[in-house]
């Protein structure tokens, strides 16, 4: 069955993500979910996973009693993806090679994976101390397997951190507050200890999900929910300025996705949204579909979660049935090459760099 429109599911995804498991996503692949918390206590009472460390109370990391490490990736580029297992309510995170292959089991559990710049460490969301879970970084080593978080350096402020700006040293993070929604908006902090809030984009009683830098990261690409117009016509794709301004627009409200990304150029930004990929200038000027063609001509339908290779030459995007999994094009849609074939929920793909780590 075909799942439902993105803006459909989102505010009840919304909801439940600030809750322990905290599910996300938007897509039109039917029910699939972000956990995203973490931080600062102990992991008592359930094991971390192998090869992971967790969030102690004073904000500093520590490696799991486990002595267990996960594989190395090696240096290649990598494609990351969660994958929900039908009967499981949260994704675990797997990788495959560009060409394809067999998948292989990154971490269980993990959502919302994203690479760092030079493909070298790992951001997702993830709890890593149950049942607190209040992290608001986890990054894994891509040379070791080791994952490690940091909690929310202003405990009034929850924030999920997985968006690299280009320098590698900033995440920006999605900011809500229960007490004080004229706090809700985009802020970063250090991918090096968690800490060093700044606040870049305000939406007061809103929503805004930091999405993807520009190459130059001056500017920041983000979805933004606006309280005051109705669903499904409520969120957009907007871009602000980095160092404070105000974003514009650059989608007809309802035209919005949870990951959508920057072109290695700056020149383009894509998307998915309806079962439909797009493309659209950082201006907003240019909105056209990506029409699939596969190796007989016919079109592919149901796509979403959309990603650029680290040199541009390619997109990484989601497919939902009858045909599920993660597939390749060019930006233009041609050359269609399917990556995972499993009858399961694959999205949210990136696509890592060579790594010398």
């Amino acid at each position: 069955m075909f799942p439902i429109p993105n803006q459909s599911l989102r505010s009840t995804l919304r909801a439940k993500r600030f809750r322990l498991v905290r599910p996300i996503i938007f897509a039109l692949v039917a029910a699939t979910s972000i956990s995203a918390c973490g931080g600062n206590s102990g992991d008592e009472g359930q094991p971390a996973p192998s090869g992971s460390s967790v969030a102690t109370s004073s904000g500093t990391t520590e490696p799991s009693s486990d002595a267990t490490k996960t594989t190395p990736l090696g240096a290649g580029e990598l494609i990351v993806f969660e994958r929900l297992v039908p009967g499981t309510e949260e994704p675990d995170l797997y990788t495959v090679g560009p060409d394809g292959g067999e998948p292989k089991l990154l971490r269980s559990p993990g959502n919302y994976p994203h690479w760092s710049p030079d493909g070298s460490v790992l951001a997702f969301y993830a709890c890593l101390n149950p049942p607190e879970c209040s992290t608001a970084v986890a990054l894994l080593e891509r040379s070791t397997g080791d994952a490690h978080g940091f909690p929310s350096p202003d405990p009034d402020l929850e924030t999920h951190c997985a968006i690299w700006e280009p320098s590698g040293k900033r995440l920006a993070c999605e900011g809500l507050s229960e007490g004080d929604p004229t706090r809700n908006g985009v802020y970063t902090v250090r991918a090096s200890d968690g800490k060093g809030l700044t606040r870049i984009a305000k939406n007061r009683g809103g929503d805004d999900l930091p999405l993807a830098y520009s190459p130059d990261g001056s500017q920041l690409l983000l979805d933004r929910m606006d309280p005051s117009r109705r669903e499904p016509a409520n969120h957009a794709l907007f871009v602000t300025p980095t160092s404070g301004g105000q974003p514009h627009r650059i989608t007809p409200w309802g035209y919005t996705d949870d990951y959508a990304n920057w072109s290695p150029d700056g020149r383009t930004i894509v998307f998915g949204t309806k079962g439909k990929l797009y493309r659209v200038s950082p201006e907003g000027q240019g909105l056209a579909e990506i029409t699939l063609k596969t190796a007989d001509g016919s079109s592919l339908a149901h796509a979403f979660d959309v990603a650029f290779s680290p040199d541009g030459s390619r997109i990484v995007f989601s497919v939902g049935s009858p045909e599920p999994g993660i597939y390749t094009a060019r930006p233009d849609g041609s050359d269609v090459q399917r990556l995972t074939t499993s009858p399961t929920e694959d999205h949210h793909a990136n696509w890592g760099a060579a790594s010398d780590s």
